[in-house]
C-alpha cells in the first residue's frame, strides 16, 4: 500500500506542476493578447484557440486533483451525517458511478482522437492536428480514474480526511 501511495503522490505532484505551468502560460498569453489588442488593431487570433484548449487540460487536471481529495462532487449533507461504515458504503457507490463515467469519457475521448487522426483535420488558427488538443480529454480521464480509486482506497483504509474509526463509531 505504501508503494501505491508513493506512486500516486508522484502522479499528483506531476499534475500540480503541469497545471501550474499551463496556468502561468495561459495567463501570460491572454495578457499579451489583451495588451496587443489595446495598442493596435492586430490580434493574436491563435492565442484564443490555444487558451481555450489549454483550459480543457487545466479543468481535467484540477478535477482529478479534486477527486484525489474527495471534493470533486460532494454530497456533504448526507456524507457528514453517516457513521464510518455508512461513509465507506457511500464512497464505494460513488466510486463505482464516477469510475464508470470517467471510463465512458475515456473511451469517447480515445474514439474522438482516433477519428481526428484518421481524418487529418487541423485547427483553424494554428493549423495543428485537432487530436493534439482532443487528447487532453482522455489524458484527464485517466487521471480522474486513478484519483477516484485512490480516494476510495484511502476511505476504506481510514486514511481519508473525515474518516476515522473514532469518528461517529462504526456501523
Amino acid at each position: 500500500m505504501k508503494a501505491y501511495k508513493t506512486i500516486m503522490n508522484g502522479v499528483a505532484e506531476f499534475e500540480k506542476i503541469v497545471t501550474s505551468l499551463v496556468l502561468v502560460f495561459v495567463t501570460a498569453i491572454t495578457f499579451a493578447n489583451v495588451v496587443v489588442r489595446k495598442l493596435s488593431d492586430s490580434q493574436f487570433a491563435w492565442t484564443e484557440e490555444l487558451v481555450i484548449n489549454l483550459f480543457v487540460l487545466l479543468i481535467m487536471m484540477g478535477c482529478a486533483l479534486s477527486a484525489r481529495e474527495g471534493s470533486l462532487i460532494s454530497l456533504s449533507l448526507i456524507f457528514d451525517r453517516l457513521k464510518v461504515g455508512g461513509k465507506k458504503i457511500f464512497v464505494a457507490i460513488i466510486t463505482v458511478a464516477n469510475t464508470a463515467f470517467w471510463l465512458i469519457l475515456l473511451k469517447t475521448g480515445i474514439d474522438k482522437v482516433a477519428s481526428q487522426m484518421a481524418s487529418g483535420k487541423h485547427t483553424s488558427s494554428l493549423q495543428w492536428p485537432e487530436w493534439v488538443f482532443t487528447i487532453f480529454l482522455p489524458i484527464g480521464a485517466v487521471f480522474l480514474v486513478l484519483h477516484t480509486i485512490e480516494f476510495c482506497v484511502d476511505v476504506m483504509s481510514n486514511n481519508a480526511p473525515g474518516i476515522s474509526a473514532e469518528e461517529g463509531g462504526n456501523d
